[in-house]
């Protein structure tokens, strides 16, 4: 939802509503501006956008950067989230009722396929893993919840970035130390292979991260909060070509359909 889209709705919601806050509703419109964009705002454009006197501005950003809720890059001036808005979704029943959805589809799938599974979403300018259902099997990979890795260098950030929308994707990317500290060569590499990635839902190619590793990832889309997420399951490399096409994918696949499933009858 745009910002725009957004400001019409409260305004719609406003004609119903006897009491108002403002003060806390403008903190709100803030907040919400700074977690939906793919990089951090100055001053002006959050005025800008939000249509609030850039002293009005000046003073919820003061008081959130207070309660830590924010935080000012030192050499742009510019201002984003923190890990304490996210430390507070985490807590929120939507973040648990994700994983508990989550839950049965994973474990059966962590036990059809002797693999570990985990799912991921783009946090920013970063991927983080939300949920990890170990194997039962002794020797598997895991990976802790609640890590995060690069949206550049691993296959689940990859496809996160290559099905979002090509203009948030390019303003995603420039705002990326490791895509800026890449050669120019490098970069149009990686605009190629998102946009051959971006005809995908699933994917299995040898880790970037781990030697020897297998990554399989699938897009749920619309699965986190109205974005996308991943569901991954990192593989020994023992299955052959026509073991992953037979077995491993489609079983995967099952398990993303029940996921699916689940969340929308939720």
């Amino acid at each position: 939802m745009t910002v725009e889209n957004a400001a019409r709705v409260r305004a719609k919601k406003a004609t119903t509503v006897k009491y108002s806050v403002p003060a806390f509703e403008h903190g709100l419109d803030l907040l919400e501006l700074l977690l939906a964009s793919p990089v951090s705002l100055s001053q002006t454009a959050i005025a800008n956008q939000t249509g609030r006197p850039i002293s009005s501005v000046f003073r919820l950003l003061n008081c959130l950067e207070q309660r830590r809720y924010v935080q000012r890059d030192v050499d742009t001036g510019n201002y984003g989230p923190t890990m304490r808005l996210y430390q507070l979704a985490q807590a929120c029943p939507a973040h648990q009722r994700f994983r508990d959805l989550a839950m049965a589809p994973m474990q059966d799938l962590a036990r059809k396929v002797g693999e570990s599974c985990h799912l991921s979403i783009r946090e920013g300018n970063q991927l983080r893993v939300v949920y990890n259902q170990p194997s039962p099997h002794m020797h598997s990979l895991n990976v802790s919840e609640n890590a995060t890795y690069s949206l550049v260098r691993t296959t689940a950030g990859k496809l996160l970035l290559a099905h979002l929308p090509s203009d948030r994707r390019e303003r995603l990317l420039e705002s990326l130390p490791e895509f800026r500290e890449y050669s120019s060569r490098e970069q149009e590499t990686l605009r190629a292979d998102l946009e051959e990635l971006g005809l995908k839902k699933i994917t299995a190619v040898p880790s970037q991260v781990t030697p020897g590793v297998l990554d399989v990832d699938l897009l749920l889309e619309n699965a986190w909060l109205g974005d996308h997420a991943v569901l991954a399951v990192p593989c020994i490399q023992k299955y052959s070509k026509s073991e992953q096409k037979t077995n491993l994918l489609p079983t995967i696949e099952a398990a993303a359909e029940h996921i699916v499933a689940a969340l929308k009858e939720a």
